[in-house]
């Protein structure tokens, strides 16, 4: 059933129509809804008639069905435990960024380039881009 054209189809429907609803997302739905109700200036997302913002999710809309994917969900389908922090969190830190590196890429001296990845890395990597 996962090979048959239709489930190819909305695979490919869902990732063509994605976008990631992070704080800065969040944050411009407020305005524009501040700017369509200026009598909303100050109040709640509640308040305001939005949905409450926890995390960073990634949102599509298939077959009239709105889709979230949290980090929730892919902790749970990679069987690991729902915690850590994103990279760009260690943008001073350069000991926390070397050793990163270490853990993702054969050779330090290609990192960024997929190529060089290891592959379980580079597994993952080429289902979330591709």
């Amino acid at each position: 059933m996962l090979n048959d054209p239709i489930y190819t189809g909305m695979v490919k429907e869902f990732w063509m129509k994605v976008h990631v609803y992070d704080q800065v997302s969040a944050r411009m739905e407020e305005e524009t809804t501040i700017k369509k109700d200026p009598s909303l200036t100050g109040k709640m997302r509640a308040e305001m008639g939005l949905c409450e913002f926890n995390e960073t999710v990634i949102k599509s809309v298939l077959a009239v069905i709105e889709v979230t994917i949290s980090r929730a969900h892919f902790a749970k389908l990679l069987d690991v435990k729902d915690d850590g922090k994103r990279i760009a969190d260690y943008k001073n830190e350069v000991y926390y960024r070397q050793s990163i590196k270490k853990e993702l890429y054969k050779d330090e001296k290609h990192a960024g380039k997929s190529k060089s990845m290891k592959d379980s890395f580079l597994v993952l990597f080429k289902i979330l881009i591709n």
